[in-house]
């Protein structure tokens, strides 16, 4: 049986929109506008499409730049302060005392920030640069306290911690090859390396720390299979988890020939078939059909 509209989802598209368009209007979903939003669901003609794109919206995991904001906040103010002094004997009496050490740091502190961004991949991405922005902009963090990744080996002894900040985990591939290609492991035993990705998928974490057992990982937000488009449903296997009513396998070769019609992959190199937005990047392990545009398709989201 073909991927078809349930008789009892008929009406889902038209909710869905409007949904989305609310958040829009509301200012809860930023970076885009409604022009952007029509543009995107004109590429969906069909009423399988129309209802593919209603569960695309309804699955969206988005963050905006004011979410980043409050789970940076989150990092250092509930995070971070336990992790240095359990992992580095970094202790601050309290949370102002460790806003200071941000602030007034010097290049003798014994703290540093790295984005996990870098000449590590053949095609570097813009998103962790803007990340580690992001959070010395937010939180005020002494510019001194930042460290390109490939300057670690010329730091002074007397830091003692290693923080990466990055957007996502997806398969935690990126992230040993970054960790490799800087060759980390040189730094055990003279400093706690630390990472701290805002959002990171269960399993790549789980592969990272079987890889990198010196690292620790700290996410701010964990995924996991749930998240992901082309889940199975609790009750049948077999069944696509997201309406229980249409195979997964006919769900699966849906999107694959709307993919291939309109020029899109149907997978991304690190692909989870993850529907996950920040306002500044869409990263790569979400589905093509947000954020890849060819000349017969509108991405809702910037890559």
């Amino acid at each position: 049986m073909a991927f078809n509209v349930p008789k009892d989802r008929l009406g889902f598209f038209d909710e869905i929109e409007h949904r989305f368009r609310l958040l829009l209007h509301k200012g809860i979903i930023t970076g885009i506008d409604q022009i952007r939003l029509s543009g995107w669901l004109a590429n969906f003609t069909s009423l399988e499409d129309k209802y593919l794109a209603a569960h695309v919206l309804n699955s969206l995991t988005y963050r905006s730049d004011a979410m980043v904001r409050s789970s940076f906040h989150h990092l250092v103010h509930c995070e971070l302060p336990r992790v240095l002094r359990d992992s580095a004997n970094l202790a601050f009496p309290d949370s102002d005392a460790f806003e200071t050490a941000l602030r007034d740091g010097d290049e003798w502190s014994a703290l540093r920030f790295v984005a996990v961004d870098g000449t590590f991949e053949e095609i570097p991405g813009k998103s962790g640069a803007v990340v580690i922005r992001q959070f010395r902009r937010h939180l005020g963090v002494s510019k001194k306290l930042m460290c390109r990744p490939e300057n670690l080996a010329t730091l002074p002894g007397t830091v003692r911690a290693l923080v990466f900040i990055d957007d996502m985990v997806g398969t935690g591939r990126q992230f040993q090859t970054f960790a490799n290609y800087y060759k980390l492991s040189e730094q055990v035993g003279k400093r706690a390396l630390i990472y701290c990705p805002l959002l990171a998928f269960d399993a790549g974490v789980t592969k990272i720390s079987e890889a990198l057992p010196w690292l620790e990982t700290h996410p701010v937000e964990i995924l996991g299979a749930g998240h992901r488009f082309f889940r199975p449903s609790d009750k049948d296997p077999q069944l696509w988890g997201a309406d229980s009513a249409n195979s997964l396998a006919d769900v699966q070769a849906y999107v694959a020939e709307l993919c291939r019609r309109n020029g899109l992959p149907v997978k991304t190199r690190h692909s989870l078939d993850l529907v996950v937005a920040f306002e500044h990047a869409v990263p790569n392990n979400s589905m093509p059909l947000l954020s890849i545009k060819t000349a017969r398709w509108q991405p809702l989201f910037d890559r």
